[in-house]
Protein backbone atom coordinates (compact mmCIF):
# COMPACT_ATOMS: atom_id res chain seq x y z
CA UNK A 1 0.00 0.00 0.00
CA UNK A 2 1.56 3.64 -0.99
CA UNK A 3 0.89 6.19 1.83
CA UNK A 4 2.07 9.07 -0.64
CA UNK A 5 -0.21 11.82 -1.40
CA UNK A 6 -4.04 13.29 0.22
CA UNK A 7 -7.17 11.09 -0.53
CA UNK A 8 -9.89 12.57 -2.39
CA UNK A 9 -11.60 13.19 1.71
CA UNK A 10 -8.72 15.11 2.74
CA UNK A 11 -8.47 17.24 -0.61
CA UNK A 12 -12.64 17.79 -0.30
CA UNK A 13 -12.37 19.01 3.47
CA UNK A 14 -9.35 21.27 2.75
CA UNK A 15 -11.36 23.29 0.31
CA UNK A 16 -14.28 23.11 2.31
CA UNK A 17 -12.44 25.10 5.14
CA UNK A 18 -10.87 27.20 2.26
CA UNK A 19 -14.15 28.42 0.96
CA UNK A 20 -15.78 29.22 4.23
CA UNK A 21 -12.67 31.00 5.01
CA UNK A 22 -12.94 33.09 1.70
CA UNK A 23 -16.35 33.84 2.29
CA UNK A 24 -15.76 35.15 5.68
CA UNK A 25 -12.55 37.24 4.95
CA UNK A 26 -13.26 38.32 1.45
CA UNK A 27 -16.46 40.97 2.59
CA UNK A 28 -14.64 42.40 6.00
CA UNK A 29 -11.19 43.18 3.09
CA UNK A 30 -13.70 45.27 0.61
CA UNK A 31 -15.43 47.30 3.60
CA UNK A 32 -11.74 47.64 5.13
CA UNK A 33 -10.06 48.88 2.15
CA UNK A 34 -12.01 52.23 1.60
CA UNK A 35 -11.05 53.06 5.17
CA UNK A 36 -7.53 51.96 4.72
CA UNK A 37 -6.91 53.95 1.35
CA UNK A 38 -8.32 57.22 3.24
CA UNK A 39 -5.63 56.73 6.44
CA UNK A 40 -2.77 56.42 3.99
CA UNK A 41 -3.73 59.29 1.89
CA UNK A 42 -3.97 61.22 4.89
CA UNK A 43 -0.82 60.01 6.25
CA UNK A 44 1.27 60.94 3.23
CA UNK A 45 0.13 64.26 3.23
CA UNK A 46 0.41 64.80 6.65
CA UNK A 47 4.05 63.61 6.43
CA UNK A 48 4.85 65.54 3.80
CA UNK A 49 3.57 68.54 5.14
CA UNK A 50 6.20 67.36 8.22
CA UNK A 51 9.14 67.16 5.48
CA UNK A 52 7.98 70.61 4.49
CA UNK A 53 8.20 72.36 7.71
CA UNK A 54 11.40 70.57 8.48
CA UNK A 55 13.19 71.69 4.83
CA UNK A 56 12.29 74.93 5.11
CA UNK A 57 13.82 75.18 8.67
CA UNK A 58 16.37 73.75 7.43
CA UNK A 59 17.17 75.15 4.27
CA UNK A 60 16.37 78.80 6.16
CA UNK A 61 13.70 79.06 2.86
CA UNK A 62 9.76 79.01 2.94
CA UNK A 63 8.35 75.96 1.41
CA UNK A 64 4.92 76.15 -0.06
CA UNK A 65 1.88 73.18 -0.70
CA UNK A 66 -0.33 73.46 -3.71
CA UNK A 67 -2.99 70.86 -3.27
CA UNK A 68 -4.97 70.77 -6.73
CA UNK A 69 -8.89 69.85 -5.78
CA UNK A 70 -9.26 68.38 -9.53
CA UNK A 71 -6.93 65.55 -10.10
CA UNK A 72 -6.44 64.68 -6.40
CA UNK A 73 -2.34 65.48 -6.11
CA UNK A 74 -0.55 67.85 -4.44
CA UNK A 75 2.85 69.50 -4.84
CA UNK A 76 5.69 71.10 -2.42
CA UNK A 77 7.79 73.59 -3.77
CA UNK A 78 10.77 76.10 -2.72
CA UNK A 79 8.48 79.75 -2.17
CA UNK A 80 11.32 82.32 -3.29
CA UNK A 81 8.99 84.82 -3.36
CA UNK A 82 6.73 84.03 -0.18
CA UNK A 83 3.55 84.69 -1.95
CA UNK A 84 2.59 80.85 -0.92
CA UNK A 85 1.59 80.56 -4.70
CA UNK A 86 3.77 78.18 -7.21
CA UNK A 87 4.89 80.50 -10.01
CA UNK A 88 7.16 79.48 -13.34
CA UNK A 89 10.69 79.39 -11.90
CA UNK A 90 9.73 77.93 -8.37
CA UNK A 91 11.60 74.78 -7.86
CA UNK A 92 8.98 72.00 -6.80
CA UNK A 93 10.73 69.61 -4.92
CA UNK A 94 7.55 66.75 -3.97
CA UNK A 95 4.82 65.64 -5.59
CA UNK A 96 2.00 63.74 -3.89
CA UNK A 97 -0.72 61.57 -5.46
CA UNK A 98 -3.70 60.49 -3.51
CA UNK A 99 -5.15 57.00 -2.94
CA UNK A 100 -7.73 55.67 -5.57
CA UNK A 101 -11.19 56.87 -4.66
CA UNK A 102 -9.96 59.43 -2.73
CA UNK A 103 -11.50 63.29 -2.95
CA UNK A 104 -9.76 66.64 -1.73
CA UNK A 105 -13.19 67.76 -1.29
CA UNK A 106 -11.54 71.00 0.02
CA UNK A 107 -9.47 73.31 2.21
CA UNK A 108 -9.60 76.19 4.34
CA UNK A 109 -6.03 77.52 2.59
CA UNK A 110 -6.17 80.14 0.12
CA UNK A 111 -5.80 79.14 -2.78
CA UNK A 112 -5.74 75.47 -1.69
CA UNK A 113 -1.88 76.65 -1.42
CA UNK A 114 -0.48 76.31 2.38
CA UNK A 115 3.55 77.46 3.16
CA UNK A 116 5.94 77.51 6.03
CA UNK A 117 8.10 80.18 6.60
CA UNK A 118 12.01 79.62 7.31
CA UNK A 119 11.43 79.13 11.13
CA UNK A 120 8.75 76.05 10.44
CA UNK A 121 6.19 78.36 11.20
CA UNK A 122 2.89 78.88 9.53
CA UNK A 123 3.16 81.51 6.35
CA UNK A 124 -0.51 81.90 6.39
CA UNK A 125 -2.49 81.05 9.65
CA UNK A 126 -4.19 78.50 10.62
CA UNK A 127 -6.06 75.56 7.87
CA UNK A 128 -6.89 72.74 7.19
CA UNK A 129 -6.98 69.85 4.08
CA UNK A 130 -9.85 67.84 3.63
CA UNK A 131 -10.35 64.11 2.52
CA UNK A 132 -13.17 61.96 1.99
CA UNK A 133 -13.81 58.48 0.06
CA UNK A 134 -16.40 56.68 -1.74
CA UNK A 135 -17.87 55.42 2.07
CA UNK A 136 -18.63 58.58 2.60
CA UNK A 137 -15.99 58.87 5.77
CA UNK A 138 -13.89 62.19 6.51
CA UNK A 139 -10.21 62.76 7.27
CA UNK A 140 -8.06 65.96 7.27
CA UNK A 141 -4.53 67.63 8.42
CA UNK A 142 -5.01 70.44 10.51
CA UNK A 143 -1.97 73.48 10.40
CA UNK A 144 -1.74 75.88 13.18
CA UNK A 145 0.05 79.03 13.24
CA UNK A 146 3.18 77.47 14.61
CA UNK A 147 3.02 75.16 12.08
CA UNK A 148 1.78 72.04 14.38
CA UNK A 149 0.00 69.65 12.31
CA UNK A 150 -3.15 67.37 13.60
CA UNK A 151 -4.78 64.78 11.82
CA UNK A 152 -8.44 65.35 12.30
CA UNK A 153 -11.40 63.34 11.59
CA UNK A 154 -15.16 64.28 10.83
CA UNK A 155 -18.68 62.08 11.00
CA UNK A 156 -20.30 63.92 8.45
CA UNK A 157 -18.00 66.72 7.06
CA UNK A 158 -19.34 69.78 8.72
CA UNK A 159 -17.89 69.34 12.40
CA UNK A 160 -14.41 68.37 12.47
CA UNK A 161 -12.19 67.48 15.26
Amino acid sequence: MNNKGFTLTELTVALAIFGIMSAISIPSYFSWLPRHRLQTSVRHIYDDMNMARSRAVKTNADIGIEFNTSNETYRIFIDTDQDQTLDSGETVISTGTLEKNIDITGSTFTNHTYGFNSRGMSAGGTGEVRLTNSSGLFLGVRVNTSGCLTIISSTDGTTWS
